[in-house]
């Protein structure tokens, strides 16, 4: 097979225009909601070290409640890292600082979850064991790996039948992780909307997580950041956008089309910056988060809010629900690759 001299430049600028899209995609807006989760989390952790100093075992811990692609886990992941990263710079923690992070499986029982966070402590178990057994172990493990808390993700999917017994069985067995005996944890959970009823389902647990829910952006109170973020965005793409990002209505339509989500409205922006650099153009315009909005959704024109006059109407909550669900599809795929 010939390649000519054009081919190969197309292919290395596909190369480039992927890595520059992950680059994008790797950036962090530190917003209000993440400024007091930030301060939630390492707040509860510092306790557990001087509350165990003082001989003291039971523990808190932190909620962050918002739906699919508003930033939840992101923020999470963020303030994970920076707990991590100031824990060490300042000498460690006598009783552990590290975090221990996982995907709550689909429909998972408290077993399958169990098992789910000693393989991620490198324990992974194939053997059939009950809950008791594996709870003992995994505290065996949490303290022989002096883990100081747990983040349980996307909480929503937990158990197998959504009944008070189940949830209650969850709530309880994950809560009196905080109360150990022998190696007491913080426990940080993240869950979509869906996942209020298990978290509040124990008023003991939903006191001592304070759970903490992300509000929808609304023009108002978020338009100035998320225009000076997309703007960010841009300038690291080295791209224009000719005046398209000083239209207030243009900030509307990108929060109505992200249903008002943060996380999703930047991911629009990237996207549509990645149409823009396919295009080969220095200026990204409406057209390209039209097309971004329409290979993410796969809807038609009369469902675009970046091609419809009557923006407002679509109702882009339903054209992301499939959104979600492959969304969290993808994150569990990912995690387990």
């Amino acid at each position: 097979m010939t390649i000519s001299d054009q081919d190969l430049a197309a292919f290395h600028q596909y190369g480039r225009t992927a890595a520059k899209l992950v680059s994008l995609e790797r950036r962090f807006v530190k917003t209000d909601a993440y400024r007091e989760f930030r301060k939630r989390v390492i707040s509860v952790l510092e306790a557990r070290e001087a509350r165990l100093k003082a001989g003291k075992m039971e523990q808190k811990g932190a909620a962050l409640i918002g739906p699919a692609g508003s930033g939840k886990s992101r923020i999470a992941e963020e303030v994970i890292a920076e707990y991590h990263a100031l824990a060490e710079a300042s000498g460690g923690r006598e009783f552990g600082f590290r975090i221990v992070s996982v995907i709550v499986p689909g429909r998972a029982t408290v077993k399958e979850t169990l098992k789910e966070i000693l393989r991620a402590l490198g324990y992974p178990v194939k053997t059939s064991r009950d809950e008791d057994y594996l709870t003992q172990l995994l505290v065996h493990q949490l303290k022989m790996q002096r883990i100081a808390g747990i983040h349980l993700d996307e909480v929503q999917d937990s158990g197998r039948f959504k009944t008070s017994d189940s949830i209650e069985a969850f709530s309880k067995r994950f809560r009196n992780l905080t109360q150990d005996k022998e190696w007491p944890i913080c426990l940080i959970m993240t869950s979509t909307l869906e996942g209020r009823a298990m978290i509040n389902h124990d008023p003991t647990l939903t006191r001592r997580l304070r759970p903490m829910e992300l509000k929808p952006m609304t023009y108002k109170t978020d338009g100035l950041l998320l225009r000076s973020s997309v703007e960010d965005l841009l300038i690291d793409a080295s791209l224009d956008h000719d005046g398209l990002l000083e239209q207030n209505e243009f900030i509307k339509i990108l929060i109505h089309a992200s249903a008002a989500r943060f996380g999703v409205a930047l991911e629009i922006a990237i996207e549509a910056i990645g149409e823009c650099l396919e295009d080969g153009s220095d200026v990204i315009d409406m057209g390209h988060f039209a097309d971004a909005y329409s290979l993410r959704t796969d809807s038609d024109e009369e469902l675009n809010p970046f091609v419809v006059e009557n923006w407002s109407t679509v109702d882009t909550g339903k054209v992301l629900q499939r959104y979600e669900e492959e969304y969290r599809h993808r994150r569990r795929r990912s995690k387990h690759s």
